[in-house]
């Protein structure tokens, strides 16, 4: 663990509040500008309540916020849906770290803990959609923590 690394107990872990909007708009615009993920303002406010906790309702959008500060340093999405072959598969989606805590540990914390979740959930497995352009470090980041490429994703835009 780096000095700069921060630890478990720095950090808070909970599900998303409406109050979180505009630290995750600034997040997400974030990283659209340096891997132009397609991001768009406009259906992100739209689908706002679709971030917040619903019983019965496998979905969350989990935020990690400073414990000292409350400032909301990243985020993630988690959903489980049954898949066409019955399987009932485990998503992070839309994951996402402040530029300047990217590297300091706050993705794993949040990954660990979400991946807590969908194993409590009882998935079968979990998947993570990466952009095509993703930074190998990122891959073997994943890859030391079990997860291994499966398929290949092409998309057209309108």
């Amino acid at each position: 663990m780096s000095k700069d690394e921060l630890k478990e107990n720095d950090i808070i872990i909970r599900n998303y509040r409406t109050s979180d909007y505009q630290a995750t708009l600034e997040i997400l615009q974030e990283l659209n500008e340096m891997f132009d993920i397609g991001f768009d303002e406009k259906q992100w406010r739209e689908s706002s309540g679709l971030r917040q906790f619903k019983p019965n309702l496998k979905r969350i959008t989990l935020i990690a916020e400073l414990k000292a500060t409350g400032q909301v340093v990243s985020m993630g999405m988690i959903e489980a849906l049954k898949n066409t072959l019955g399987r009932y598969i485990g998503y992070l989606d839309n994951w996402a770290t402040k530029k300047e805590f990217i590297g300091k540990g706050v993705g794993k914390l949040l990954a660990d803990r979400a991946i807590q979740i969908l194993e409590s959930w009882g998935t079968d497995s979990i998947r993570i959609n990466l952009a095509y352009t993703t930074d190998k470090k990122l891959l073997d980041v994943f890859g030391k923590a079990g997860f291994q490429p499966i398929i290949t994703v092409l998309e057209k835009r309108f």
